[in-house]
């Protein structure tokens, strides 16, 4: 997870750099990229076996027409999450193995129509919809304490650390809906406000609604 949370870290950091520079293209040009990071919000069932999260990602915009409100969207993001004590449980109850903890993560690759309308000069509003596919990873762990050798000093100590009892993994197709606003900066690019629901299908469907702020360059 340490990789995971430096690329958090760099992204949140170019968005900041690229806001700054002000050297971003016009958001209303044919052709725009975006990346976003926020909160995801496990809801219905999937909030009784996952905690809320956290997401990252980013995209492509394309424009059908200069002057059109129509575009279509493409995203690439990735979600984490954590256990919650009825999953920990319920995993218990169908392992042999003791369970202590267990987490989650979503690979989602989508693709959306998006609506945009004009507020005003500074604020847009949009709504996007469309389908995607969603690789899902499941794991239980439990806390495991071992002896550590280092190879290079050659001292030996006991360490901690997470065993993996059981995990599960599916792709499945899946659905998603939006609603934003965009915040356009005078020298090109904007910022974004986002709540989007995901849909994934499968014997038990996960959805979730990551709420997210982003750049438009």
């Amino acid at each position: 997870m340490t990789h995971i949370r430096r690329t958090f870290t760099l992204t949140a950091l170019g968005l900041l750099a690229a806001a700054l520079s002000g050297s971003a293209l016009a958001s209303d040009a044919p052709l725009t990229w975006l990346m976003n990071a926020g909160y995801a919000a496990p809801v219905g069932t999937t909030s009784d076996y996952l905690q809320g999260g956290w997401t990252i990602g980013g995209g492509f915009n394309v424009k059908f027409a200069p002057s059109s409100p129509l575009s279509a969207q493409f995203d690439l993001s990735y979600s984490d999450f954590n256990a919650t004590r009825q999953l920990v449980d319920l995993g218990q109850s169908t392992t042999p193995y003791r369970v202590d903890n267990g987490r989650a993560e979503i690979w989602a690759l989508t693709a959306a129509l998006k609506f945009t309308g004009q507020f005003s000069s500074a604020v847009h509003g949009y709504g996007l919809a469309g389908i995607g596919g969603y690789h899902r990873y499941v794991e239980l762990t439990q806390d495991a304490i071992g002896g550590v050798c280092d190879p290079w000093w050659g001292v030996c100590y006991v360490g901690t650390g997470q065993a993996i009892v059981s995990s599960r993994s599916n792709t499945k197709f899946g659905w998603n809906a939006g609603l934003g606003l965009e915040f356009p900066l005078r020298y090109g690019g904007a910022w974004f406000l986002e709540a989007r629901w995901q849909y994934v299908e499968g014997e038990k469907a996960t959805e979730f609604v990551p709420i997210q702020i982003g750049y438009r360059f």
